[in-house]
């Protein structure tokens, strides 16, 4: 059986700051999260009514200055020693930015680049309904990452000057990668990570209303006829410019399911890890899981097989456990047993209030399995412990933390004798890196493209601002040795560079891998 740890979730996708909802379902946050948008623009429509914006950031700071300085993990970690003074030096920007605040846009901005600046995919904030993000103006040009810390033209209207194709070498004295993270990552944050800047590459040279991005005035560009500079002609955008110009290619999600393919490979889609047991996608996902135990034998004696986590943006770990469980045998978890770690989790009344709401919603809901109940109760009785007696964090010691007494050769473990591959992309993040974490120890090679990465904080959940216009996610815990770092992507063995919506391509691709 999985250790208690694995219950845990990590649950902030790639757009919405909502968390998925098992075993620690959160209040639903809002649209657009801390994270950079994915596969759809904002839509536009009516923004909130006029206010003293100046008063309206100032108080929701404030909330969500203490909310971190109460709640969140990073004060107690000894590992991020710079974690309360980066609160501080946020909370002081946002302040002193509310002094000029005048509209919708600089509240929401102030916002987004005050959590942005922890770099954690699981600390965000949004708003409820509209955005003001939209393209404002453009200087006839998209350009997206070139794979290489670098922006090159994709896409350019004739009045642009500068020809697609063209590579950005500076912008006002910056380097492409300065300049993406100036503009958008201020905004999202971890812009060192590939996956965040191929997520929001196509806003690097749009204005979309941030009044605290600088204008780009000149860029000078690598074309086939040399270098050649470029002062920018920035022209209104027009309505819908992200669907004319399809800034977000919308990637086609598979259908969760199994499938052999003609040389006795197995193609096992997975686009989700969601969550929650009742929705579509927690029926699907539990049906696979029945085929898959029913045709085990099938699959150990495959040539390979290929778990396709394409959009993957995570959910439950208990999902890829029952895979492990079915297909490696349940002597997985003995055979290929998780590195010691340590669990810490945030003592706040806060916190307690929301595990306690979290587990009665639930409850209620009559979809909690007795594993993750006792979970619940478990974790709720050690934060009760833990303030009890005055104690800003509870810790569980690895050995405290679940695990078998059953020794590992008195449980089955049939590994498969053809090889296993995890298809990964940019979105996969939380529980999805658990997933591959979780079958690299168990010998899959990870192929396709670099992951997204989380930190070592967990366990989300929602904090409305006292405006009601909008709301942060906030992690509970954090882990202590775990064996992948803080904000640390999962590489693959084999890098595609093809379409990765192009699954015939794909699977023609993996056969000429080593097996």
């Amino acid at each position: 059986m999985p250790s208690m740890r694995r219950l845990a979730l990590a649950a902030a996708g790639a757009l919405a700051l909502s968390a998925a909802t098992f075993p620690a379902e959160t209040q639903a946050a809002p649209l657009p999260s801390g994270s950079p948008p994915q596969n759809a623009a904002p839509p536009p429509a009516q923004l909130p009514a006029a206010r003293d914006w100046g008063k309206t950031l100032r108080e929701d700071a404030t909330a969500i200055h203490d909310a971190i300085a109460s709640s969140h993990p990073g004060m107690v970690n000894p590992d991020d020693p710079q974690f309360a003074r980066l609160n501080e030096a946020q909370y002081a920007l946002a302040l002193t930015r509310a002094d000029a605040a005048d509209s919708f846009a600089d509240y929401f901005y102030a916002l987004q680049h005050y959590v942005a600046a922890f770099n954690d995919g699981h600390l965000g904030f949004g708003v409820y309904g509209s955005t003001p993000d939209q393209v404002k103006t453009w200087p006839g040009f998209i350009a997206r990452d070139d794979g290489a810390r670098g922006l090159v033209v994709t896409f350019a209207e004739p009045w642009a000057g500068v020809p697609a194709g063209a590579k950005i070498a500076s912008c006002d004295g910056r380097d492409a990668f300065q300049v993406g993270n100036d503009r958008i990552g201020a905004r999202f944050g971890r812009w060192e990570l590939a996956s965040q800047r191929v997520l929001s590459d196509g806003m690097v040279m749009l204005d979309t209303g941030d009044p605290y991005v600088e204008p780009i005035k000149n860029c000078v560009f690598e074309t086939p006829a040399g270098a050649r500079a470029v002062d920018l002609d920035w022209r209104p955008a027009g309505p819908d410019f992200y669907s004319r110009y399809d800034v977000f290619p919308d990637p086609k999600r598979g259908a969760i399911g199994m499938r052999r393919l003609d040389d006795g490979r197995y193609w096992i889609t997975l686009p989700t890890f969601n969550g929650n047991p009742e929705s579509e996608d927690g029926r699907g996902l539990a049906g696979l899981i029945t085929q898959i135990a029913a045709q085990a034998d099938a699959l150990r004696s495959a040539p390979a097989i290929v778990f396709d986590l394409r959009g993957n943006g995570g959910g439950s770990s208990l999902w890829s456990d029952q895979i492990a469980e079915n297909l490696w045998g349940p002597g997985a978890f003995q055979h290929a047993p998780e590195p010691p770690m340590t669990v810490v989790w945030r003592a706040s009344e806060d916190n307690l209030q929301a595990m306690r709401a979290n587990l009665e919603k639930r409850d209620a809901n009559g979809n909690l399995s007795s594993e993750a109940r006792a979970w619940y109760q478990n974790s709720i009785a050690g934060l009760e412990q833990a303030l009890a007696r005055g104690d800003d964090r509870w810790v569980i010691q690895p050995n405290l933390d679940g695990g078998s007494a059953t020794a590992p050769e008195a449980l089955a473990f049939q590994p498969p004798e053809g090889t296993v591959f995890v298809l990964t992309d940019e979105t996969c993040i939380s529980a999805c890196l658990d997933a591959v974490d979780l079958w690299v120890r168990l010998g899959a090679k990870p192929i396709g493209r670099e992951t997204g990465a989380d930190t070592v904080y967990m366990e989300v959940r929602s904090v409305r601002v006292p405006s009601g216009l909008g709301a942060m996610s906030l992690p509970m815990k954090f882990y202590i040795g775990r064996e992948r770092g803080h904000n640390q992507p999962v590489t693959p063995l084999h890098r595609f560079d093809g379409d990765m919506n192009d699954t015939a391509a794909l699977e023609a691709w993996v056969t000429t891998l080593p097996h």
